[in-house]
């Protein structure tokens, strides 16, 4: 699949949490795990749906978010944090134009996440290599 659309939502130390479209869809992108080395990371993603897409891009455009912007993203994220909508990326970067492999996560992946996210603890023991 092809980046047709980024948003970063937050961004702190190359960590990156943003509303990316796919093709047809989109998706909340949150890293969870990234290998210093490498700089390859690992991107939670959700699959949301038109609505929670259009209250998403609503607060992007207002700019600086409030804790009420942050609670409504974490609710959308918490609301489609279901087995169906849950995948794995594995990147070094996100870019427009930018090819994403999305991988299916198993329901034993599913981890809950409230934005803005705290990175001082990266996520470990997530099933995908």
């Amino acid at each position: 699949m092809i980046i047709a659309e980024l948003h970063i939502l937050d961004w702190y130390d190359d960590i990156l949490t943003s509303l990316v479209s796919l093709e047809n869809d989109t998706y909340i992108f949150n890293c969870i795990q990234k290998n210093f080395v490498s700089g390859e990371k690992i991107y939670y993603c959700i699959k949301i749906d038109e609505n929670s897409c259009k209250q998403i891009r609503s607060i992007i455009k207002k700019g600086n978010f409030t804790d009420k912007d942050w609670n409504i993203m974490s609710q959308t994220f918490e609301k489609n944090n279901k087995n169906n909508h849950v995948f794995l990326s594995k990147t070094k970067s996100l870019a427009v134009g930018s090819e994403i492999v999305l991988n299916k996560a198993n329901s034993s992946d599913i981890i809950q996440i409230k934005f803005p996210s705290d990175i001082s603890v990266l996520y470990t023991g997530i099933g995908y290599q």
